[in-house]
């Protein structure tokens, strides 16, 4: 379930006295090693963040030789000073991006304001399906010890009823109301069925165009991967790639090689190469492997005179929890 609560117990103390570009060292993190004497072969090197020791560093897993046969794992310690982090740095997601449309907001708790949560995947976070907003894992288990245990710690709201019936009727009412947030995750909802609600993918094209109407830069995606795919209606390609373009304006990585794709391909718009390329690079240097492998592809068959391309298309999940879809 999106709403599932990651536990966090490791979260290393708050490091405020950081310079702004660089973020605290939250397990899941990445980073990059730097300036190492005794370990230069580390130096350069993507790491993901486990946890903070006792004697003030930082453990971190490094991958030699990723996919492939000799590939294999090494957590080491490494001094803070050593690793290079970013705010709002996720999968090459820069500072003041639309981060969204992984679910991947970083936020203060803004009940302690001292713990960084990852909003959306849920790390270090609750969400609270009353008001749309999150706090920490550690502050919420605190209210679950206080007289105040079945009120929202935000907006008051009665939540003694913990029942996914109710949390998703939350959730609908907020929809209602036009909240850009519950509208996707409605259709999320109905993309996928659930034991309280049934599958209805006309219905879930119907929130997700909402949400798109929105703002909302992951329901303009899932509305373009229902145009494309016919889920829930006719398929249309032309309205495929003019989501596709909203998503990816708004910083949605898939829905930016989506519609660099469609610009290759000609799929329901003309094709331009140039810009196609363009929008694929922007991708590429996000992180998005899809489009790294279509501009590799790109290049090599140009080099022997061709201009093929693959059709692009990747699946679409909006399951809750999932990448694609994720409370936010």
């Amino acid at each position: 379930s999106s709403s599932t609560k990651s536990s966090s117990n490791n979260n290393p103390p708050p490091q405020n006295n950081l310079p702004r570009t660089q973020a605290p060292a939250a397990p899941g993190r990445k980073a990059i090693i730097r300036g190492l004497v005794s370990r230069k072969d580390l130096n350069g090197l993507e790491v993901t963040i486990q946890n903070a020791l006792d004697n003030g560093r930082i453990a971190v897993e490094v991958v030699f030789g990723r996919d492939t046969i000799a590939e294999r794992r090494e957590v080491v310690a490494i001094k803070r000073e050593n690793l290079e982090t970013r705010w709002n740095c996720i999968g090459g997601i820069e500072a003041g991006s639309d981060m969204k449309h992984w679910g991947m907001t970083e936020e203060e708790c803004p009940i302690c304001m001292d713990v960084v949560m990852n909003i959306g995947l849920n790390k270090n976070a609750a969400y609270l399906e009353c008001c749309g907003k999150s706090i920490c894992e550690k502050c919420f288990v605190q209210t679950q010890f206080t007289k105040q245990k079945d009120v929202c710690p935000l907006c008051r709201a009665d939540i003694s009823d913990g029942s996914e019936t109710a949390a998703i009727k939350r959730i609908r009412a907020r929809a209602e109301r036009g909240d850009a947030n519950a509208m996707y995750n409605l259709g999320g909802y109905y993309d996928t069925g659930r034991p309280s609600i049934p599958k209805d993918q006309a219905m879930a094209r119907v929130w997700f165009q909402r949400a798109a109407e929105k703002g909302e830069s992951r329901g303009a995606y899932n509305l373009a991967c229902s145009y494309r795919d016919g889920e829930g209606g006719v398929v249309d390609k032309a309205q495929a790639a003019k989501y596709f373009r909203m998503a990816g304006e708004k910083g949605h990585i898939q829905g930016v090689t989506c519609y660099g794709l469609a610009l290759m391909s000609a799929d329901g718009i003309k094709r331009d190469i140039v810009e196609g390329k363009k929008w694929l690079k922007k991708g590429a240097d996000a992180g998005d492997e899809l489009a790294v492998q279509q501009l590799q592809m790109h290049e090599m068959m140009a080099s022997f005179g061709g201009m093929g391309m693959g059709n692009g298309n990747i699946s679409c999940s909006s399951s809750p929890g999932m990448m694609s879809f994720s409370m936010g």
